[in-house]
């Protein structure tokens, strides 16, 4: 599910008042024959679906067509000067294409592959955080392949602007994806709006992909100390049965992950997403879940314990009554609040 950003967050990022930016936004909508135009369902949508102050909620790509466009109505030496002091342009762009880039890998996780400084991404994803489509990646792809050193461009280079995977299917670098998109700023029939988020894509992407990098370089170490956490947290003891950790006792016990790490990577080290369990059971869990789904969220470990092995809770005994009741309290918390609520990466 898309985050878009508030009418309030955008005029923030754009520097303007709430009204300034419903003045601009009524103006694209007005005059059919303008050539910048917003479209629903790409670069906005509605808050509500009627009533006569209609708010609106911003793709990033929306944000990034109106800042282009109130650029271009206040151009001058004044603002050029700005800009060389502050670099707000290009911070804005940098966050608003990284914000693209995280929703986009949060949604598919469409990584490839990570090679060195490059993430390859896959076809899908890369069109996602391109905003284009199959026919105009197609296009441009093939408008690279065929230039040459003559015209100040290099060929694609497997390995460096793309990849193929076992099916022979490409997956876009960072590198790859500035080209393309500079390309299709460049020579594709598209309209203004589009070509400013082709051009902030084809300036920042790179700059983008580094922060992702080290996402991906740390994400085993902040999961590992966010189970270390959790299992403190627990004092070393079993959520589900109550045992603990003792001399004498051989008991492991695992961080499962409620949410599971590769549909929901951004909660992957979330204390509150981790139950420190035994390993039997977490092993159990797993078999019996793979047989129904690819997934694994907080209801499905509640269907597990209530209908696979409700034998690990005593009923006559009143301790084990009050952790299962905390458990399902717990359970039922955590799928209510991030079931469609997707952490943005730090």
């Amino acid at each position: 599910m898309r985050d878009l950003l508030t009418d309030k967050e955008t005029a923030k990022i754009l520097g303007v008042k709430i009204n300034q930016l419903y003045d601009t936004v009524d103006y694209f909508d007005r005059y059919d024959d303008d050539p910048w135009e917003l479209i629903e369902g790409e670069h906005f949508e509605f808050v509500q679906s009627s009533g006569d102050y209609q708010e609106r909620r911003f793709t990033e790509e929306g944000v990034e067509a109106i800042a282009k466009y109130l650029e271009g109505e206040t151009e001058g030496i004044l603002s050029q000067v700005l800009e060389l002091l502050t670099h707000r342009k290009r911070k804005r762009k940098r966050m608003l294409v990284s914000r693209r880039i995280t929703q986009e890998l949060l949604e598919t996780n469409g990584i490839v592959k990570v090679s060195g400084d490059l993430v390859f991404l896959n076809r899908r994803t890369s069109i996602k955080i391109l905003q284009t489509n199959g026919r105009g990646i197609n296009n441009s792809i093939r408008r690279l392949a065929a230039s040459d050193s003559l015209d100040g461009q290099e060929n694609l280079e497997i390995e460096k602007h793309f990849t193929l995977d076992d099916s022979g299917l490409k997956g876009w670098s960072q590198e790859g994806l500035a080209r393309i998109a500079i390309d299709m700023k460049d020579n594709s029939s598209i309209g203004k709006a589009r070509k400013a988020w082709m051009a902030a894509v084809g300036e920042v992407v790179e700059d983008c992909f580094k922060k992702e990098l080290k996402r991906i370089s740390s994400a085993d170490l902040r999961i590992n100390n966010a189970i270390k956490r959790a299992k403190r947290a627990a004092r070393d003891t079993c959520q589900v049965t109550g045992s603990k950790k003792a001399r004498g006792r051989q008991l492991t016990l695992d961080g499962h992950h409620l949410f599971n790490k590769s549909c929901r990577p951004d909660l992957a080290d979330l204390h509150e997403n981790i139950l420190v369990i035994e390993s039997g059971i977490h092993n159990d869990f797993h078999c019996w879940q793979s047989k129904r789904s690819n997934r694994c969220e907080p209801k499905d470990f509640l269907k597990y314990l209530e209908s696979a092995r409700f034998d690990l809770i005593d009923p006559s005994n009143s301790a084990a009554a009050a952790r299962h009741y905390s458990l399902t309290e717990k359970l039922i918390k955590l799928q209510r609040n991030y079931e469609g609520n997707r952490l943005r990466y730090g």
